[in-house]
């Protein structure tokens, strides 16, 4: 990588740290006592206070130093100023709205707003605010849930988060310029997720690690233009954003300054499911990260072949990654196109592709009204690329997509578990034949997944990837894909794991280390120099277990509930979500906090969840990240955990009521095949995302708004009390009462439907007084046997039933259907 690029990339993602050490202060107004006289603001001063004084590192401590002139670049001391104009130009189209002129009429206060509270479906006014805790990124809900409330000592978090930024930034044991970039950023999300980038002239809903490493982005990109070019566009863009134009500048601000890059590799969803149910436990979940793997190593290979660094992206997850290029990569991304689908092909076939799509953005684009038109324009750019597939292989396609296989129709190379035929299958156990003789094999590939990455993943607490030169591979293994884009994989369960970098035939120059979840102490990498992130998920599945096997841990019928949920509107959250009256403030630093916001509870809150003592680790997660999940688990545990992830994610989101959620909830069998278990529960998701405005989920093959189901939660609970055994802590309650209710539902519906009409309409019929006769004598018989308990339980349930009017029946009959379940015997295998 160039020298220019790290520069560049180091200046803007230090330019504002004087910002956190500032608000540590015990009085935020003055500079340090020994500041420069050179006409900077407060922050920036103590910007050049934290560069000099930690000390940043040679030869990063000049561009630093350069970077942080960007209010005032014409004072650098610099006989080069370039840098500091470059970093100036790059943090107003970071910002895009900012010229410090007018206070608004958000009070000034050094925490954080949620972004959640600035977006809305709907224009709506300003909600009520929610302040971010200033904590570093910790999966507690202290630290990552907003409240109404403000910190009463502000500048002693902020003393806390400044340390952990300068342990980063003094760090002199580096020997590799890019980790140490990386190790900064990585820093910088830890520590400065919570900092408001601007809380006095602004709105303070931008995050300063979201502006930071988004100014560094640009002013990588903006190496492309010279010196002159960079002074002169600054000039016109500060005029813009202030209302002052010039002769000249609507021009100037016309020209395209970026690219704006879009990854999305396709077919993941067939690639994860369509899988038959033998050995699909063993595989799901090491197939599931191996994408998550795949994701990275396309993006590196593609950072690697544009030289860029990790700053240029934007967001990554989910089979998606969106970045920032210059320019000049505009003639080379083709041609990186082309090289990732040969591998893939070489690897996987037509299984999955990558879709590399992009747009230019001119200067005026990053504008806050602008933004988000611009992003529209890349996802359409991307969508004519996924319709496209292949072109980009030319004369070359017919020979490596369609030109049939020299060979095929061996029975002892198919694999049993991905059905693809493979060299080098082997027996899915030493004694696995089924009831007709056959031997179900799997294929080294699938192997793979399970004993090289699934295994290995369950407790591990750190991922090391290795980043080495890409290397040709055989398709054997998924080890082998990754290595095709310079990328190795070593799992390690805790920081005292040694881990062998040098001794890996892929030959890694430096290494990334993932802690899973949040570390104690971290894992060394002797010999190579790393930089570490955070990057939750959620790694513990039933170790050891079948789904079969799974399945017999459920209460009632032996059955495993599948839960696929996403959150709902994200595309038009992120196009609109931040206009009001016709004017948009989508800014590129706030659709980034955004998105990092969306991400940490899929990917970090909902691991919380999942992998708490509540759940008792018997939840497979095949997928959790970027807005969507997908878990098996026993289908009792399902229905009250999809409806803890809707609570936490409206306390979250600070109750905003455009962010919500979509769930479907499916029952299977524990040798259900995997793919229709997935199809099953995607048209349960379906049919929730068509009730109204979505916000509701599909349970017992009926949506509900996630209030009323809630509601049925509540009657579930009151009929299961009543009719389980005293010894499983119930009442002998009459089963019957199951009986009558869904009799009476059906009954009522049956009269609805001959009637032809819709259900918000009442129907009337004889079933209400044979419904109050039947609960009036369960309640004599309760009496007579002097059952107290179970008579004021059953006497809360007619008064619930007759109080409405019998309107409720049909959420009385499938809290009654949901209770049967849950208390039927195991040895009952109907559903």
């Amino acid at each position: 990588m160039e020298e220019k690029i790290l520069y560049a990339a180091l200046a803007g993602l230090l330019h504002d740290v004087g910002k956190a050490v500032q608000r540590s202060r015990p009085d935020p107004r003055f500079p340090p006592q020994d500041a420069r006289d050179e006409k900077q603001p407060v922050h920036a001063a103590w910007s050049f206070d934290f560069i000099e004084k930690t000390p940043v590192p040679q030869p990063f401590r000049a561009p630093a130093i350069h970077g942080a002139y960007h209010h005032r670049p014409e004072y650098s001391p610099a006989a080069d100023r370039s840098l500091s104009y470059l970093v100036a130009l790059a943090d107003k189209l970071s910002a895009g709205e900012r010229i410090e002129q007018e206070k608004t009429d958000v009070a000034p206060v050094p925490q954080m707003i949620s972004i959640f509270d600035s977006v809305s479906v709907d224009s709506k006014a300003p909600r009520s605010l929610h302040y971010l805790p200033l904590s570093p990124l910790k999966l507690e809900k202290a630290s990552l849930f907003p409240t109404d409330k403000r910190m009463e000592k502000p500048a002693q978090a902020y003393e806390k988060l400044v340390a952990e930024l300068r342990a980063a930034a003094s760090r002199s044991d580096l020997t590799d310029p890019e980790s140490y970039l990386e190790n900064l950023l990585s820093a910088f999300q830890r520590a400065t997720w919570c900092i408001p980038s601007a809380y006095y002239y602004d709105k303070p809903d931008i995050s300063l690690y979201d502006h930071s490493r988004m100014t560094a982005a640009l002013a990588v990109c903006l190496t492309d233009f010279s010196t002159e070019d960079v002074q002169t566009l600054n000039q016109a863009v500060f005029n813009d954003w202030a209302d002052k134009p010039q002769a000249g500048d609507a021009d100037l601000l016309n020209k395209p300054a970026a690219l704006l890059v879009g990854g999305d590799i396709s077919g993941v969803q067939n690639f994860i499911y369509t899988i038959s149910s033998k050995g699909a436990a063993r595989t799901l979940r090491g197939r599931s990260f191996y994408l998550q793997l795949l994701t990275e190593a396309v993006l590196r290979y593609v950072l690697n072949q544009l030289g860029l660094p990790y700053t240029n992206v934007i967001y990554s997850g989910g089979g998606h990654f969106y970045l920032l290029a210059p320019l000049s990569a505009a003639s080379r991304l083709p041609g990186i196109r082309r090289q990732i689908t040969e591998k893939l092909i070489r690897h996987h076939g037509t299984a999955l592709y990558l879709a590399l799509g992009y747009d230019e953005i001119p200067f005026a684009g990053f504008k806050a009204e602008n933004f988000s038109g611009q992003w529209g324009k890349m996802h359409a750019a991307l969508s004519t690329v996924k319709r496209q597939r292949y072109t980009e292989l030319g004369d070359d396609l017919y020979s490596l997509v369609f030109q049939p296989k020299e060979h095929g129709g061996n029975r002892e190379d198919t694999c049993a578990v991905c059905g693809e035929e493979r060299t080098g299958t082997r027996l899915l156990d030493p004694e696995d034949v089924d009831e007709a003789g056959t031997e179900n094999r799997i294929c080294p590939v699938c192997a793979s997944f399970e004993n090289q990455i699934g295994k290995k993943l369950a407790g591990a607490q750190f991922v090391i990837l290795g980043l080495g030169e890409p290397k040709e591979s055989p398709a054997r293994t998924a080890l082998d894909t990754l290595a095709e884009f310079g990328l190795s994989v070593h799992f390690a369960k805790d920081a005292s794991d040694q881990v062998d970098l040098l001794g890996d035939d892929t030959h890694p120059k430096r290494a990334i280390i993932w802690a899973l979840d949040d570390p104690d102490k971290w894992i060394q990498t002797p010999g190579i120099p790393s930089a570490r992130f955070l990057r939750y998920t959620i790694n513990h599945v039933p170790e050891g277990l079948s789904f079969n096997e799974l399945s017999e841990k459920a209460e009632g019928i032996e059955r495993l509930g599948v839960l696929r949920m996403d959150a709902d509107d994200m595309g038009k959250l992120f196009q609109t979500g931040f206009q009001r009256d016709q004017k948009s403030f989508g800014t590129l630093s706030r659709i980034s906090t955004l998105s990092f916001q969306i991400s940490l509870y899929f990917e970090g809150w909902v691991k919380n969840l999942v992998e708490s003592e509540d759940y008792k680790k018997l939840i497979y997660a095949v997928y959790a990240g970027g807005d969507d999940l997908f878990l098996i688990a026993p289908w009792h545990i399902v229905p009250d955990l999809a409806l803890r992830i809707e609570a936490d994610l409206n306390q979250f989101s600070g109750g905003n009521p455009a962010i919500h959620a979509s769930a479907g909830i499916s029952f299977i069998h524990g040798k259900y095949p995997v793919y229709q278990a997935a199809d099953d529960a995607a048209k349960a998701l379906e049919k929730a995302k068509r009730t109204g405005e979505k916000n509701a989920v599909t349970f017992l093959d009926t949506p509900w708004k996630w209030d009323d189901f809630a509601k049925l939660n509540q009657y579930k609970d009151q009929l299961v009390k009543i009719v389980n055994e005293k010894g499983k802590g119930g009442l002998d309650g009459p089963q019957s009462l199951l009986t009558l209710l869904r009799w009476l539902a059906d009954t009522e519906e049956a009269a609805r439907n001959q009637r032809k009409k819709k259900k918000p309409e009442r129907v009337w019929g004889p079933w209400m007084w044979k419904g109050e006769y039947q609960l009036k004598r369960m309640l004599e018989r309760a009496e007579k046997d002097k059952n107290v308990e179970l008579k004021q339980a059953l006497s809360q349930v007619h008064q619930q039933v007759s109080t409405e009017l019998y309107e409720n029946l049909f959420q009385w009959g499938k809290a009654a259907r949901w209770a049967q379940i849950l208390v039927r015997e195991k040895t009952d295998g109907r559903t």
